[in-house]
């Protein structure tokens, strides 16, 4: 006889929205924990004998993020393992090219197929970290479970996608990634990415102020392109990210014009499309 859950039913998504905000808090914990400026140097001066320091003593602050940090890795991993619908670690899927196949017709019926979605998550988790440590981030923090989420609201409802059968494929393909790129932008997945140096031509500056916007476009953009004339993309799948990125930085006023028209979601799938037939 299956054992019955001792979780009310009616309760269960308010307690799976605090593990969400649980993971989302130790992962933000943890992040800053490892990245303030002076803890490394702090760490390295237990070591050395100490020297006086002219002018007021500086507080203990590394010390004490040192140990946040702990406590932050200790709770991620109890929300974790506490979570029984968590979804996979997606941390090192971007160590390996990332070819985003991702087909318009399975797209359009992912509702109610779980593993499909978590699928699609990872392969954009995947792609964005890929492309942002690629253009010269020494580090970049992604909640995946945000990407996640924003492919459940994308294909929860159906009126969200259009129906792909049809001689205006072009049309169905801008549609449905415009739709779904700004339901990613909205989740704001992307935290934080650092960058040590000044960017260069793959890391302009709207990388490093907008991350969510530009990745997401330039992923929408390869996703939209891929299903309707992938031979005009490069077979490897980084030079595909180059090319898009390209793209995107020479069209970028128009891009961030279009994210701010009134109809943002129309004015975005035009400029999908008018790009892919371009290419």
């Amino acid at each position: 006889m299956e054992a019955k859950s001792l979780i009310p039913r009616h309760i269960a998504p308010d307690l799976n929205q605090v593990r969400i905000a649980i993971v989302d808090c130790a992962r933000q914990l943890r992040y800053t924990a490892r990245n303030v400026p002076g803890t490394d140097a702090a760490t390295s001066k237990i070591s050395e004998p100490s020297a006086p320091q002219p002018g007021f003593p500086r507080p203990p602050l590394p010390q004490f993020l040192g140990s946040m940090g702990h406590l932050a890795d200790s709770l991620l991993e109890t929300a974790e393992t506490y979570a029984g619908h968590a979804i996979p670690p997606l941390q090192d899927h971007w160590k390996e090219p990332v070819s985003l196949d991702v087909e318009l017709e399975s797209l359009a019926h992912c509702a109610d197929d779980t593993k499909l979605v978590q699928g699609y998550s990872a392969i954009y988790y995947a792609a964005a970290k890929r492309f942002i440590l690629g253009a010269g981030a020494r580090d970049v923090l992604i909640f995946e479970h945000r990407i996640n989420d924003a492919f459940l609201a994308f294909c929860s409802g159906a009126d969200r996608v259009p129906a792909v059968a049809g001689a205006d494929a072009l049309r169905a393909s801008s549609d449905t990634f415009a739709k779904l790129t700004l339901a990613l932008i909205n989740r704001r997945p992307i935290r934080s990415a650092r960058f040590d140096e000044l960017p260069d031509v793959l890391a302009p500056w709207w990388l490093i102020a907008e991350p969510n916007a530009y990745v997401f476009v330039l992923l929408g953009l390869i996703g939209c392109a891929k299903s309707v004339c992938p031979a005009s993309l490069p077979g490897d799948p980084d030079d595909t990210l180059h090319l898009a990125a390209d793209i995107v930085g020479s069209r970028e006023s128009r891009l961030r014009a279009v994210l701010r028209a009134n109809n943002v979601e129309r004015a975005l799938q035009q400029e999908f499309a008018g790009i892919v037939k371009y290419l």
